[in-house]
């Protein structure tokens, strides 16, 4: 046996139990290092595409139809087109639509309303119907001409 630098004893043909614990350890650490060092070394895709690589680009998608309703008072019809007078913030404004199907019940001057979108620059009716006005129910207030029952005096005492 020998003396060891910092005053243990060791074995001569190290095969002592320290021993094996220490290249245990040394191991160990040796194999993290090295998974490590495999992830880092690992490619990333770059940010800049290369001059070999092709540039995918998104497909196109077609432009969604917008519908747009409004109420307007009808002023020309026929099989084909309809002119609907709106007004808009005071503003009068007449607007021409291709129809979709011809509609029945419908003539000029009624209050239609009107679900539209716009295809190639033009506005496309797609359902015209009657505008139903909704009527509030006001509270009957008495007439003025009926008779009022008079209010009964309490007796004095």
């Amino acid at each position: 046996m020998e003396l060891v630098h910092n005053g243990r004893y060791e074995s001569a043909n190290r095969t002592g139990r320290a021993f094996r614990m220490r290249h245990f350890i040394v191991l160990a650490v040796g194999l993290v290092f090295s998974f490590y060092a495999l992830v880092f070394a690992a490619d990333k895709p770059s940010d800049i595409p290369s001059k070999t690589q092709t540039v995918k680009t998104a497909p196109i998608k077609a432009t969604k139809e917008t519908r747009v309703s409004f109420t307007g008072i009808v002023k020309e019809i026929s099989d084909t087109t309809i002119m609907v007078e709106r007004t808009v913030k005071g503003n009068v404004e007449t607007m021409e639509f291709a129809l979709d199907k011809s509609v029945e019940n419908i003539k000029a001057s009624d209050r239609v309303k009107v679900s539209y979108i716009k295809k190639e620059g033009k506005n496309i009716a797609i359902k015209v119907a009657h505008d139903v006005v909704k009527k509030i129910a006001k509270k009957m207030a008495p007439a003025k001409d009926s008779k009022t029952i008079p209010e009964v005096q309490p007796p004095k005492r």
